[in-house]
């Protein structure tokens, strides 16, 4: 399976997304690219154990959005629901990103972009 998986952690009616810049400042939910004989499931729950060294519960898909299958689940460590954002450290890109928390409202009234395109009309 070839593509992108991502999964959705929630914090009362806030999500946690990281920050990217793509011509311009938008937000999406944790994630990678799908290797070679890799599940999505497995990608997502790979990508949260290597870049905050969390596991994922509960681990149910929300959907396909943009070719990117979007995942749903619960962080099973305590101080990420904690922190209000933190810099991580990405081993796949060498870089690293802004992970914060933002309010559904500030894609929805506030103007901010939740990426990939269509995942808020589902939320």
């Amino acid at each position: 399976m070839t593509g992108t998986a991502r999964c959705v952690v929630r914090r009362d009616e806030e999500l946690l997304v990281e920050e990217v810049f793509d011509g311009e400042r938008a937000f999406r939910p944790l994630g990678r690219r799908v290797g070679d004989g890799e599940s999505p499931e497995g990608a997502v729950e790979q990508e949260f154990s290597d870049v905050l060294g969390v596991g994922l519960n509960g681990l149910s898909p929300l959907g396909t959005y943009d070719g990117v299958r979007v995942f749903e689940a619960d962080a099973d460590a305590t101080w990420v629901y904690a922190e209000e954002g933190f810099t991580v450290y990405d081993p796949e890109s060498g870089e690293t990103a802004r992970v914060c928390w933002l309010h559904v409202d500030d894609f929805r009234k506030y103007g901010e972009k939740l990426r990939p395109e269509g995942l808020l009309g589902d939320l």
